[in-house]
């Protein structure tokens, strides 16, 4: 039987290959990312065929195939997982909350990630109704005679399982990102509980206490250059290769939470993750 999750919002994250294909750029592009990623105000906006050869960090790549904005996180450390004395402020802070929700958050560590392109946003259903007609690949259930339903064309794509999810990744130029990967993306290097930084901020994601229906692209932007999203889920294509570990977790296994404001279920690579 076929499995049909309640939620799933797709996303892509591409990480360029650091073959050829990339484009040798005689400059810096002038358009300037809006709003500026807070580790470097000067981030561009490249609309080319192919990514940039030497991008900087929070630069934006905008992929000719979906229209999906790309923003270039780059090679080095970031802090993985949750420290015991992180843990401990929180649940002071927030008795209601349980110490197992951390379990596979330990041990925290430093992790070293090649550069790559990942999903600014989630994916639309604008976008993936461009990946349908490209592909002929089957529509989400609720879409009746295969279109969006009317004004959720900017909302985040649902109704889609793990093979949807790498489906249109692979379509794009891109994979699933690794669970790494994702969590670099969505916090920084720095251990932070959240993209924009460890105290709770309602108004700063698509969350349970926001009113629902809002669009969307928010205003704030992460240290990073990805926005601050309900639960945004990204696809990967890395731009000096991937690094495989071979967790042994299946698709299945893969569709689950990992570590992003607000709510949702998203989809990650089968590699790369804790083990």
């Amino acid at each position: 039987m076929r499995l049909k999750p309640a939620v799933l919002v797709v996303g892509v994250c591409l990480v360029a290959s650091s073959g050829g294909s990339a484009v040798v750029a005689s400059g810096r592009a002038t358009e300037r990312v809006t709003p500026a990623p807070e580790l470097n105000a000067n981030a561009v906006v490249w609309r080319t065929n192919e990514p940039p050869a030497d991008p900087q960090s929070g630069d934006v790549w905008v992929n000719p195939k979906d229209g999906m904005e790309m923003v270039y996180i780059s090679a080095g450390e970031f802090t993985l997982g949750t420290s015991d004395a992180q843990i401990e402020a929180w649940l002071k802070e927030h008795p209601s909350d349980k110490r197992e929700w951390f379990a596979e958050e330990k041990p925290q560590s430093r992790v070293n990630l090649p550069g790559y392109w990942i999903g600014r946003t989630e994916v639309t259903n604008a976008q993936y109704l461009r990946f349908v007609r490209a592909t002929g690949h089957r529509a989400p259930e609720h879409w009746k005679q295969g279109q969006i339903p009317s004004g959720l064309e900017r909302f985040p794509v649902v109704f889609v399982d793990w093979e949807d999810a790498r489906a249109y990744c692979e379509w794009t130029g891109g994979r699933l990102p690794s669970e790494l990967e994702w969590e670099k993306a969505a916090r920084g290097t720095d251990g932070r509980f959240f993209p924009w930084g460890s105290e709770w901020e309602a108004g700063r994601c698509r969350s349970f206490e926001v009113v629902l229906g809002s669009d969307i692209i928010l205003g704030g932007a992460a240290c990073r250059g990805c926005l601050a999203l309900r639960a945004q889920h990204l696809g990967a294509r890395p731009r000096h290769g991937a690094r495989r570990s071979g967790s042994g977790r299946g698709p299945r296994g893969r569709c689950q939470p990992v570590r992003m404001p607000g709510h949702g279920r998203e989809c990650v690579g089968m590699d790369g993750g804790r083990g």
